[in-house]
């Protein structure tokens, strides 16, 4: 499959540099105007020449974006991936010559192993074989021992994630990394149907932690009447300074109140939940949104710390999805360029205990265990 990236780079190289310029046409209409013969103004008419400055530095920037992005559009540029292997325009790489490849995620934040808010960043990235070199910076890694070259950012792809994805898929086997290694070794990303989930006697398993949620609820609800029907007495039958205290009381103790039992019913009316079944593996943090993997879209699933190494040692159930597949999942986090998703199990009923014979039953090959 053969993949660009000229119309991309043209046509946000376009927007950029278009919008850029005129902006910053503007920006120096509005500092000549600010700035009359050369004489910088003081007072508010400072703080406006300031505010130009920035618009001005903002767009200059943009402009320049575009500009290095219509630049790069007209650069050589190929990437093919089929059965024989890799080409590229300085180089035609047989899988023999490839050790791994892999979409690697680039955080957004300043930490790699922590929840990220926005969606990261993706690049293609090849190791080489030992004693295989290309005609391009390597990149810098730190404790990887190989050699990994980035071959494109995948925002500048014409084509999308997921068609890269599945021509990795297809063609590249077990040298598509689609967990880190320190997770499992590397397999191939399909697993042949029927896969072994489809083996396992019974129906889907579902672990719920709605525990004392529905008593909480009841409770702060109750209370916070309490002191609402407490407060309404007290202002419609005033006393001397102390009833007025109390009934101050009674309207904080309200306010206080409710938010706790609203928070105890989403707990209640949403649990903590786990589904694991023939089709793939639910998993829902307490109020949210559940997310749903397809096994077809689960490269690994472990259980045990969240990170390699951490000093965390509660047990999480952590699922590695397969690159292409989800790539903005709330409380996700990085992990070595590969995207997880967990839930901790020491929540749910019956703890690890329970939900690890299940996990191991259900996910067969793809079923790593770190503990």
């Amino acid at each position: 499959m053969e993949f660009t990236v000229e119309r991309t780079l043209r046509r946000r190289g376009r927007q950029f540099f278009v919008a850029g310029t005129i902006v910053t046409a503007g920006a120096l209409v509005w500092l000549a105007d600010l700035v009359p013969n050369g004489k910088v103004p003081s007072g508010n008419d400072s703080g406006d020449t300031t505010t130009a400055l920035f618009v001005l530095f903002l767009s200059a920037v943009a402009a320049l974006r575009g500009w290095h992005d219509l630049r790069k559009a007209k650069r050589p540029f190929r990437l093919r991936i089929d059965g024989a292997g890799i080409t590229l325009h300085d180089a035609e790489l047989v899988w023999e010559q490839i050790d791994a490849v892999s979409l690697w995620h680039d955080p957004n934040t300043s930490e790699n192993v922590d929840e990220h808010i926005a969606p990261p960043k993706r690049r293609l990235t090849l190791w080489t074989a030992p004693g295989v070199t290309l005609s391009r910076k390597a990149d810098r890694t730190f404790g990887d021992d190989r050699t990994r070259f980035t071959l494109v950012n995948c925002r500048d792809l014409d084509q999308s994630v997921t068609e890269l994805a599945t021509a990795l898929t297809k063609y590249a086997g077990a040298r598509f990394e689609t967990a880190p290694r320190s997770v499992r070794p590397p397999v191939p990303a399909t697993v042949p149907e029927p896969g072994p989930e489809q083996k396992v006697p019974g129906g889907e398993q579902v672990f719920v932690d709605a525990r004392r949620a529905g008593t909480w609820t009841v409770v702060w609800a109750g209370a916070a009447v309490v002191f609402m029907y407490s407060f309404w007495e007290l202002i419609h039958n005033p006393g001397a300074g102390l009833a007025s205290l109390i009934a101050l009381c009674s309207l904080g103790g309200a306010v206080a109140c409710w938010p706790l039992a609203g928070r105890s019913f989403l707990r209640w009316h949403r649990p903590l939940r786990l589904r694991i079944g023939h089709s793939g593996i639910g998993m829902r943090e307490v109020t949210e949104d559940e997310q749903y993997f397809l096994w077809a879209q689960i490269a690994a699933v472990t259980v045990g710390p969240r990170h390699t190494g951490s000093e965390d040692t509660r047990p999480w159930l952590v699922v590695w999805p397969v690159p292409g597949t989800a790539t903005d999942l709330p409380h996700s986090y990085l992990m070595d360029g590969h995207q997880a998703y967990a839930l901790r199990l020491d929540r749910l009923p019956g703890g690890p205990e329970a939900v690890v014979p299940v996990i191991r039953a259900y996910a067969g090959e793809r079923y790593a265990e770190t503990t």
